[in-house]
């Protein structure tokens, strides 16, 4: 499948909030709502801590996004990247559109200098977590023997 990355701007709002409703419906949610995506994704558009990747096929159809957030870390002494979401439209998963958008993240943090890129997955998600080691990822480190990282939450609202 042909597709094509870029870095999102404001002219893409229509399409990211389109796909991230596809997500919140994918994952059985009824929230955030259009308009909420709307407010929060123009904004996220507008900072830069955050940036988004969106995959279109040859013909410009929206397939998927990534969604990265950057911080500095006291821990790696530089710019960190969180990947937050990796999304790709049912129909266009399994033809490597997924590995596209995450190749991208990850050649946009090495332009950026970042020194570390996190993010997180179901443990259950077997497709994701394949796809995450296949590209280096992993929830083992050494310094704890071996244990996994956990990404744990807690809800304020």
């Amino acid at each position: 499948m042909s597709v094509g990355i870029c870095i999102a701007s404001d002219a893409d709002l229509a399409a990211l909030v389109r796909l991230a409703s596809a997500f919140r419906d994918h994952l059985g949610r009824s929230t955030p709502t259009e308009a909420e995506f709307r407010a929060s994704i123009a904004q996220l558009l507008r900072d830069r801590q955050s940036e988004f990747f969106l995959a279109r096929d040859g013909g410009g159809a929206d397939l998927g996004y990534v969604q990265a957030r950057y911080r500095h870390s006291a821990w790696t002494s530089g710019l960190d990247m969180e990947i937050e979401d990796v999304f790709v439209l049912s129909g266009a998963r399994g033809g490597g559109c997924g590995r596209q958008l995450v190749e991208f993240a990850i050649a946009r943090a090495v332009e950026k200098r970042c020194r570390l890129i996190g993010l997180n997955t179901n443990e259950r998600n077997a497709g994701a977590l394949a796809l995450y080691r296949s590209l280096g990822f992993a929830a083992e480190r050494a310094l704890w023997n071996g244990a996994r990282q956990l990404w744990l939450e807690k809800s304020l609202g």
